[in-house]
């Protein structure tokens, strides 16, 4: 009698375990705000942008392309080539990810950080050495399609 208890507990015991997420027994990590698509502050390209292991990267999925561009078919290369690279939190700035953008136009690799503003607009500040000289572009989220070949459809 005490075998079939004890078969009956554990049987119990196994449907319960069965029936809890696997990760509820680690740590969860909330998403970073920077998941997602964006696109760039001049329309023509659009970001995914994604975890890489325990960093973040982005790739462009999308090209608003000019006709010439288009015709010449040189940019659709660029379709879904990893831009953004090893983006990890700064140490001393949380709520910004310190990584590296490439430019495949000038086969340069920048150093780059992003962050969420206040408005929910995505900021990207790309500089060579020093943050004091680079830029910033402010990208929008994308809520629009992508249609065949990357073209945008907004």
């Amino acid at each position: 009698m005490h075998k079939h208890a004890f078969s009956s507990f554990l049987t119990a015991l196994l449907l319960a375990w069965s029936n809890i997420p696997s990760n509820a027994h680690a740590e969860s990590t909330p998403t970073p705000a920077i998941t997602g698509r964006w696109i760039t502050e001049d329309g023509k390209g659009v970001f995914n942008i994604h975890t890489c292991g325990d960093k973040m990267c982005g790739n462009l999925v999308g090209l608003n392309l000019t006709q010439d561009e288009e015709a010449s078919g040189r940019r659709k290369t660029e379709c879904n080539l990893q831009m953004l690279k090893g983006f990890h939190p700064m140490e001393d700035r949380h709520d910004h990810w310190k990584g590296h953008i490439f430019d495949p136009q000038s086969k340069n690799t920048y150093d780059a950080i992003i962050w969420i503003a206040d408005d929910g607009a995505l900021k990207l500040h790309g500089f060579l050495g020093l943050e004091l000289f680079g830029r910033t572009d402010t990208w929008q989220p994308f809520h629009g399609r992508i249609g065949n070949n990357c073209h945008i459809n907004p």
